[in-house]
């Protein structure tokens, strides 16, 4: 009797706690990842500016270019001296040029020794001399001119752009690539007051790719050459009839 009420007992529990608990399958269902989504296109250029020729405002304009020296740090030049235009289509920025012309007889420096005293047997008189006219560097008597066309333009984000063109530097022509940023521009300059843009710049080349290999020799001077190029660029007007 005893047993029968303990068997009754532990059968209504178990079809109690069957009535209460919800059946489980008999194998869980496994998530499925969803496929990883394409990357974004970039986003279309926005800039307030017309179409049209920008020239460079030389004066709120700046090439600078460094190399490392000793494997120590990385010195740095600038050239005073040089003229580019834009040819700047909004609608189309792929359809956009730039064209840059360069006088490497201006180069600055700022070495503050003296120069000669620390170079015993040299024909120049300073360190820019050196650079913009011997023949283990500029040789500007030979090459006066370092120039850049633009031979395609990529945009890589929503005001950046891949500008790739031809350097051309002691008579060589080598394609490179710059990291165009356009960092401003304005319907009115406030001094010329035309329409006007800014662009940021940086890229690199190896100096060997154009003959210059002066001292490369025990890593005296890096091979490597940075960019950096800072540009106002204003709407060239026609000049009145």
């Amino acid at each position: 009797m005893t047993r029968s009420l303990l068997a009754g007992a532990s059968l209504a529990l178990l079809v109690s706690i069957g009535a209460c608990s919800p059946a489980k399958p008999l194998m869980e269902s496994v998530a499925v990842a969803e496929p990883a989504a394409a990357p974004a296109a970039p986003t279309p250029i926005s800039i307030a500016a017309p179409s049209g020729d920008y020239v460079s405002d030389v004066n709120h304009s700046s090439i600078t270019f460094k190399l490392q020296h000793l494997g120590l740090s990385h010195y740095t030049m600038r050239f005073r001296t040089f003229d580019a235009t834009v040819s700047f289509d909004p609608a189309n920025i792929p359809a956009s040029k730039v064209v840059a012309k360069v006088k490497p007889t201006d180069i600055l420096v700022g070495f503050p020794g003296d120069y000669v005293r620390n170079h015993p047997g040299t024909r120049f008189t300073s360190w820019e001399g050196d650079l913009a006219n011997s023949s283990n560097f500029l040789n500007t008597e030979r090459f006066p001119e370092i120039s850049f066309a633009s031979t395609a333009v990529e945009v890589t984000g929503e005001r950046t752009a891949k500008v790739t063109g031809d350097l051309t530097l002691l008579g060589v022509t080598k394609l490179i690539s710059l990291d165009v940023t356009f960092s401003g521009e304005t319907d009115a300059h406030p001094f010329a007051k035309v329409p006007a843009i800014g662009l940021s710049a940086t890229g690199s080349f190896k100096r060997s790719d154009f003959g210059l290999t002066y001292l490369s020799q025990g890593g005296m001077v890096g091979d490597v050459v940075e960019m950096s190029i800072e540009g106002d660029f204003i709407e060239k007007v026609a000049a009145p009839s």
